[in-house]
């Protein structure tokens, strides 16, 4: 490096050579001048050596100092500068940090300190021997981390590996994106869902009263949350809030909700909302249709509830209250009308119910084929493999000598499929749970008739779809759609008595979910010959039913003195239909609001769910995958979970309920 800034030694040697030549050829020509030459160039040579030395001392104490600074700088740097440096060995455990990091992690940043337990949002243990970076958070502080992999070379065996991780904070620029966030448009759609059974029978001073404060309150409400809203007519609104107005109501489930039933009316009949909302990432036309669709859910689930959709997820809010029913049948006639103009058009109809049929959804079924036979169109009813559940049912309709040939499976049924078949599903809305789901995909021409609240998941493409929460059962919905189907077809007494079987089997014996239109449709029934005898036979037990039952409730478990869990054991025959008569048993004690009995099938472990109101099973079982009524639920979960964490799960979202009154 000398040699570089001082040039003139690079041809040192060549003078001092050239220079000796030249006295040499002087001392030859006189020997005097010569010497005295020599001597002086000697003493000049000595000279300047020392002279240089002196230099080369000062220039190296210059570089040393400067080395000093860097070196000083550099480790002040490392410790200091506002980057989190950390060393983790391959054991994931920190080796080594700088001060920055320290006081970004705290007390927790120890030498020996699991990575893992420092930083949340990432797996330290995917990133070894890799080079990248990734986002995480500790605390309320975020980081963008840089890693490298690197490999020391400090024994004599080979080298050390460590990764090594670079931590810039980016708090600030998290804060301001989640505020953006937090104030991205949310599009919801309001509609008061039940107007015109509140003010039945009211006056017109009456009718502004209760509108005007209902009214007020849903203005009130969004102003609070600094929400647009408007209202367009009488009893619908749009509205327009930020994410963060929308994440507060959901944490207060809807508040609005219960603040709109309590207002009172003269007839005790409560207001009810129903609220569709919508957050995505799209433009704003595809938002409110979105927001369009999730009302149409509520509405279709009941009413007196909120569906947001965030995404792909669905989330229901409120429902606590039973369905209103609707004192007119007028939409009972239209759909019974547009059902006949389906049938007449279709060359063969199949009906099939859920799978694991009840008597509820193979009666329904029985009903519709006297629809198709009404307007002279061949049908049947399709069962699933699983025909344990309405044994007694099928065996009286096999015996029967009008509905012979009536009942058969999926693999008959899929050689009767034409471009004009028509498919008519009962007593469920969901493709998963139907009895022939190959069927299903096979038949363009779907109709649905159900009482089920709607779920989130349902049948693609229907030509026509009837689904009333407010109705007992669906064989009360086809009950009603045969006095308005318009042909005077006479019902066979088993066709009646199936009919009658499923509103007993769904009613608890006319105890529960039941409304006017429930026993006016019995009284139809009865009056069309159906055979209380046989129904009463269809629901006779032996006496191995009895000590089964007897073994389950010996085995009861009673949480917090209102929630019950039992388990039908896996040897038990006819289990479904065992575990909806105790959970209906259950929920009859005293001091018992809610019930869940476990029972296994050959497609796995199902749970049946009862209520006496006061708890909201609907919601308990949708958020385990499965659906029902307020009182009435259930779930199917095959081979995934265990009763343990199943029966936690549901512990959870019931005390929710509870701490929520």
């Amino acid at each position: 490096m000398l040699s570089d800034i001082w040039i003139y030694k690079k041809s040192a040697k060549i003078f001092i050579i050239l220079l000796f030549i030249a006295i040499f050829a002087l001392f030859t020509q006189n020997w005097q001048m010569g010497l005295l030459v020599f001597i002086l160039v000697a003493g000049s040579f000595v000279y300047i050596y020392r002279q240089d030395g002196k230099q080369e001392k000062i220039l190296m104490k210059y570089l040393d100092d400067i080395s000093e600074g860097v070196t000083a700088g550099t480790v002040y740097a490392v410790k200091n500068l506002p980057i989190g440096i950390a060393m983790m060995d391959e054991k994931r455990a920190l080796v080594w940090a700088n001060n920055v990091f320290r006081s970004w992690i705290g007390e927790k940043a120890e030498i020996g300190a699991n990575m893992q337990s420092l930083i949340y949002g990432a797996k330290v243990s995917k990133l070894w021997g890799k080079t990248g970076w990734f986002e995480c958070h500790a605390g309320e502080t975020f980081f963008r981390v840089f890693h490298k992999y690197i490999q020391v070379n400090d024994t004599e065996e080979g080298s050390t590996p460590f990764m090594v991780f670079y931590f810039m904070d980016r708090t600030d620029v998290e804060l301001l994106r989640k505020s953006s966030e937090e104030s991205m448009p949310v599009f919801c759609m309001i509609r008061i869902d039940n107007i015109s059974e509140v003010t039945t029978d009211m006056t017109d001073v009456e009718k502004s009263n209760i509108l005007s404060q209902v009214n007020e309150l849903i203005l009130k409400e969004f102003s609070q949350v600094d929400g647009f809203i408007k209202q367009y007519t009488a009893s619908d609104y749009v509205a327009c809030i930020s994410h963060k107005s929308l994440n507060d109501m959901m944490h207060e489930n809807f508040e609005i909700l219960d603040k709109v039933r309590s207002i009172h009316t003269v007839n005790r009949i409560p207001v009810t909302l129903s609220i569709g909302v919508v957050q995505m990432d799209e433009p704003f036309i595809k938002q409110a249709e979105e927001a369009q669709m999730a009302l149409d859910l509520a509405l279709a689930r009941g009413g007196d509830q909120a569906i947001v959709k965030i995404g792909q997820n669905v989330k229901a809010f409120g429902g606590k209250v039973p369905t209103s029913v609707s004192s007119t049948r007028v939409r009972v006639r239209v759909v019974a009308q547009a059902l006949k103009e389906i049938i007449e058009s279709a060359d063969h109809v199949l009906v099939m119910g859920h799978a694991h049929e009840d008597f509820d959804a193979l009666g329904s079924a029985v009903g519709v084929c006297h629809l198709a036979r009404a307007s002279g169109i061949s049908a049947n009813v399709v069962l699933s493999p699983q025909e344990d559940t309405s044994r007694k049912m099928i065996d009286a309709i096999r015996e029967s000598k009008e509905l012979e040939g009536l009942l058969i499976d999926e693999n008959t049924a899929k050689g009767m499929i034409t471009d004009k078949t028509v498919l008519i599903i009962v007593d469920t809305h969901i493709p998963a749970m139907v009895a022939a789901p190959q069927l299903l995909e096979k038949v363009k021409r779907k109709v649905i008739i159900d009482h089920h609240r709607r779920s989130a998941s349902i049948i693609d493409d229907p030509l026509l779809t009837y689904m009333e929460p407010s109705a007992s059962s669906a064989s009360e919905l086809v009950t009603e759609l045969i006095q308005y189907y318009g042909e005077e077809e006479e019902l066979y007494e088993i066709e009646g008595s199936c009919l009658y079987a499923g509103i007993v089997v769904d009613t608890k014996s006319f105890s529960v979910q039941t409304s006017v239109r429930t026993f006016d449709a019995a009284s139809f029934l009865r009056r069309s010959g159906a055979n209380t005898m046989m129904v009463r036979e269809m629901f006779r037990v032996d006496m191995n039913a009895i000590l089964n039952r007897s073994r389950v409730l010996s085995n009861l478990k009673i949480i917090d003195e209102y929630m019950v869990f039992a388990e039908c054991p896996k040897d038990i025959e006819d289990s479904q239909i065992m575990a909806g008569q105790l959970s209906d048993y259950l929920v009859a004690v005293e001091q018992i609001k809610c019930s869940f009995v476990f029972y296994h099938t050959e497609k796995g472990l199902c749970l049946s769910a009862r209520s006496d109101g006061s708890i909201n099973v609907q919601i308990v079982m949708e958020s385990l995958g499965g659906g029902g009524h307020l009182t009435v639920a259930g779930a199917q979960f095959g081979k995934d979970g265990t009763i343990e964490e199943i029966e936690n799960k549901i512990i959870k979202q019931v005390r929710k309920q509870v701490e929520e009154e």
